[in-house]
């Protein structure tokens, strides 16, 4: 505002000086044609002309009159003539002669009257006294230039008159400008004066305004929660309002005109302040003024220090800049805020105290149930009576459902930690569901229900994902259906959208039962909430079976859903999306499937058992034993290492917790040494979780992995797939191996194995170091390179996979189990090697004993 009225007060200076400069111009115009106006010059200069017609006429009188006289006087005669002659200079120079100027007849006469002059003069001037003759000749010749001189007075005059007539019509328009230009002036004055008068009320008006906002912002800053403080640039306190004299201590008249530096400022912040002040000044740099919200502390007058958040801006003052501080006291805040983190700290104690707990508990109950179940297994191999078999089932189911706890409560410990994790595999999802329908299906008959199966035919296609979780999640659904449900029917019905590469996949389960209050079925899905007890339930309700299939679900990108209500009953609904894959890949699984059975040995396996707990060691070695294979035992992972070194293993079960030496490392000592047992299988062992420690199993070259217990038909199995497996290609191709040994001998045949088996390993750290990538031309050359060397040794496994990996990468499409690929591709190159060298041996020893 003040700069706007500064302009008006410049454009009205100006506007006046202009107004004065154009006054005076036309005033003194004005005074020149006045000037030009007056009459004495104007006559002068005509008097001035006429006297030359004067003088001559004297002159010509004179003459006659000397002419006429007996006795002649020159002097008289002379007198007149240098009278008349001086005139002459009137109408050759001056104002007088500037009338004639560009008149060609008035300069012919003047012509003639210099030469007259001239003439004259040469008379007069002769020595001596001038004759009569002389006296006659200068009358003629006067007589002669007086129409001249006549004709010359008379233009004079007449022109002197027209000059004086248009300097007259000059100056009476000069006279009727200036006035006018005088009233105009006048009302240009007049209406200054009535913008002055305007400017000067809007001056009040915005005077008064400002007044008002004066008084607002006084009464918003004493109003104010924030202590504001104004300080110059010495840091003098100018300005402090109420709000700081409750905050600060201070009162106003006590703290006005002493420094912030000295009042408010801590002691240990006094020279960063004092720096900070001096370089913001040198360079208007913002680190703290200027620069937001930060937090500091500040000082009382009692000399206590407590937590601030202050915001310093500067403005320009009257004489210099100006600091302005707000300050706000936030020690209920920080008081606050250390109760929510120490209350924080505390949750997050008490929740991985609990996981910690459930986890350890978990733990340390299977290993005592991996006895229990161990013992139990052993116990219905040896003849027992009905009793005794009854009491066994029991124990059994007892122990069974004791697992199904821990498992669960290990489930809840890795959800809530977040170490939860889901391997995605290749799976025939109609296989999954009916294999679960005929283990559940005998439940439901027992209790008179009919169980309905509606499975849509086109997801009978295979799927990738974890269909173990898919699995324990309907497993829990259809338990519950089938618990819960005391007449009627239970369902499972699976549907399914297909998208451009996934599928939305829908199982519901649904049954004739109680129903759920719709007030409580947000209830269900937390942890141990039993919502009823029902009598003729068959099994336990712990209250974690809703709550963690829901969690699994959501942990695949997928949910559940309740629909029931009371006397209605229930529908369950999983919705999971699912990669798909190709038919072809499911041919090709077939394919590689042995087609001869299960190969058999003649003979018992030498296995090596590493186990810690007495206990679980002596079970598992009573198993294998009573298979009808040797088992060596060992405590740790370093006397598994000793033992490795002295024998021959076929299999090692290993597991992961034991002092001195765990499994993991004991395994990738194992696998990274030269014994004879480097490409042995390993079976990983473990009480915890198998996610826990999946990922290092197979780093450090474990074969499976496996939880406990061990239960005798799962050791069956594992047994069965390993050495299945292993034997497969030598066996399968053992025509190809005797072939190669008998044209190029075994140790060129084994040379070659080992440069095939390092260049696979190279090619699979290759592709886990991202330097081939799947779909890449790169990749399949090196596949392609691979595989006609595993085709040259008859190892057909490791060719149906480089192969298919190969033909993929020559597609450039998506594979969506390039990583199950190489995982099987992994698995497969261990137990192959360790199932080549079992065969080189073999054919070694006859000749070494010989």
């Amino acid at each position: 505002m003040k700069s706007g009225l500064q302009g008006y007060r410049i454009a009205l200076l100006v506007g006046l000086v202009v107004l004065a400069l154009l006054m005076t111009v036309m005033v003194t115009n004005l005074l020149s044609q006045l000037r030009n106006l007056s009459t004495a010059e104007g006559d002068n200069n005509q008097w001035s002309i006429s006297q030359l017609d004067t003088e001559f006429a004297n002159l010509a009188a004179i003459l006659s009159k000397q002419i006429s006289k007996p006795s002649l006087s020159d002097d008289e005669v002379r007198l007149r003539l240098d009278i008349a002659l001086s005139r002459l200079a009137i109408i050759n120079s001056g104002r007088a002669a500037a009338l004639f100027k560009g008149n060609e007849e008035t300069k012919a006469q003047i012509d003639t009257i210099n030469a007259f002059a001239e003439q004259a003069v040469n008379i007069a001037d002769k020595p001596g006294i001038l004759s009569r003759e002389d006296f006659i000749a200068l009358q003629t010749m006067t007589d002669t230039v007086r129409p001249a001189v006549r004709k010359i007075a008379l233009t004079g005059v007449s022109i002197g008159a027209q000059q004086s007539e248009y300097r007259r019509d000059q100056f009476a328009r000069q006279l009727k400008l200036t006035g006018g230009t005088a009233i105009g002036l006048l009302v240009v004055m007049a209406a200054m004066l009535l913008f002055l008068g305007h400017l000067l009320t809007r001056a009040q008006q915005r005077d008064t305004a400002l007044k008002e906002s004066t008084l607002r912002l006084e009464s918003t800053v004493e109003a104010s929660l924030d202590g504001i403080i104004t300080a110059d640039e010495s840091g003098k306190i100018i300005e402090y309002n109420s709000a700081a004299e409750r905050v600060l201590g201070w009162t106003r008249q006590e703290i006005l005109g002493r420094t912030m530096e000295a009042t408010i400022i801590p002691h240990k912040f006094r020279d960063a302040h004092r720096e900070g002040m001096e370089r913001f000044l040198k360079t208007r740099e913002p680190h703290v003024v200027d620069a937001g919200r930060i937090e500091l502390t500040a000082l009382r007058k009692t000399g206590e220090e407590f937590p601030i958040e202050l915001n310093i801006t500067s403005v320009e003052g009257k004489e210099s800049l100006e600091f302005i501080a707000y300050i706000r006291d936030i020690s209920e805040r920080k008081i606050d805020e250390q109760k929510l983190i120490d209350a924080r700290d505390r949750a997050e104690r008490t929740d991985k105290a609990k996981s910690q707990f459930l986890a350890v508990m978990s733990h340390e109950m299977r290993t005592p149930l991996n006895g229990i179940l161990g013992v139990l297994d052993l116990l219905k191999t040896t003849p027992l009576s009905e009793k005794q078999s009854r009491y066994t089932g029991i124990a059994t189911a007892s122990s069974e459902i004791l697992l199904e706890h821990i498992n669960e409560a290990l489930d809840i410990t890795r959800i809530e930690t977040g170490t939860l994790s889901l391997v995605d595999q290749k799976f025939d999802l109609a296989e999954l569901l009916s294999g679960i329908i005929d283990v559940l299906e005998p439940l439901a008959v027992e209790k008179n229900l009919t169980m309905n199966f509606e499975f849509d035919e086109h997801l009978r296609i295979p799927f990738y994902g974890d269909g173990n979780r898919i699995r324990q999640v309907v497993i829990n659904l259809l338990g519950n259906a089938i618990k819960f449900t005391d007449k009627g029917t239970v369902g499972l019905k699976v549907s399914g959208i297909h998208g451009p590469s996934e599928t939305s996949l829908y199982i519901a389960v649904s049954d004739t039962g109680p129903g759920i209050d719709p007030e409580h079925q947000g209830q269900i899905f937390e942890d141990f909430v039993v919502l009823a007890h029902s009598e003729g339930r068959q099994s336990r309700g712990d209250g974690l079976g809703l709550s963690i299939s829901r969690k699994i679900a959501r942990k695949m990108d997928g949910d559940i859903k309740v629909n029931s209500a009371i006397g209605a009953g229930t529908t369950f609904t999983l919705t999971v999306p699912l990669t798909r894959a190709d038919h072809s890949e499911l041919e090709d699984e077939t394919q590689k499937l042995p087609t001869e059975g299960k190969v058999e040995k003649s003979k018992g396996y030498s296995i090596l058992v590493v186990e810690d707990n007495d206990i679980n060691r002596s079970i598992l070695k009573d198993m294998l034993m009573g298979m009808g294979h040797s088992v060596s035992e060992a405590e740790n992972g370093v006397e598994c290492l000793a033992l490795a070194e002295k024998s021959t293993f076929d299999l090692v079960f290993m597991d992961i917790s034991m002092p001195v030496m765990n499994g993991i490392e004991a395994a990738r000592r194992l696998r990274a040494g030269e014994s004879a047992n480097k490409f042995v299988p390993i079976i990983g062992l473990t009480a915890h979780g198998r996610e826990e420690y999946r990922e290092q199993a197979q780093l450090a070259g474990m074969t499976q992995f496996q939880t406990k217990p061990i239960r005798l038909p799962t050791l069956h199995t594992i047994l069965d797939n390993i050495f299945a497996s292993s034997v497969e290609t030598p066996h399968a191709e053992e025509h190809v191996l005797q072939e190669l040994c008998g044209a190029l001998g075994s140790e060129k045949v084994s040379k070659t194995g080992t440069a095939l088996f390092n260049e696979l390993r190279d090619f699979m750290n290759e592709v886990a170091a991202g330097n081939l990538a799947a779909g890449t031309p790169e990749l399949a050359e090196a596949a392609h390179k691979l595989k006609g060397a595993t085709a040259l040794l008859g190892m057909r496994s490791l060719e149906h996979i480089l192969l298919h990996m190969e033909n993929t990468a020559r597609s450039g499409q998506r594979d969506n189990s390039f990583s199950v690929r190489l995982h099987e591709l992994k698995q497969t190159a261990i137990s192959t090697e360790a199932a080549f060298n079992h065969y080189l041996n073999g054919r070694k020893q006859p000749s070494s004993s010989g």
